[in-house]
């Protein structure tokens, strides 16, 4: 059974969490009163339309109506964990 280091250390890699590249975002949706509103919001994704997607979701989750779609663009920084995101 001396081999089982080998599989350990083989299966490692596949823990470890991906990354990205940070987007700054923003997330159209419609306010309490029927008003336009934006969530600002950074998503870390491998592309633009996977930013919009991560964006969207993570506006949802503090926006008061459905978001109805989301703008992104490259942000200056380095890499980051894939799927992270903060409204600001």
């Amino acid at each position: 059974m001396r081999s089982w280091p080998i599989v350990v250390l083989a299966l490692l890699p596949a823990c470890e969490r991906a990354e990205g590249r940070p987007y700054e975002c923003a997330c159209a949706f419609l306010t309490d009163f029927d008003d336009a509103s934006q969530a600002r919001v950074e998503a870390c994704a491998r592309s633009a339309e996977d930013a919009v997607v991560v964006a969207k979701s993570c506006a949802q989750s503090g926006a008061p109506a459905p978001v109805e779609g989301c703008r992104c663009a490259p942000s200056d920084g380095g890499a980051c964990p894939l799927g992270d995101c903060s409204v600001r």
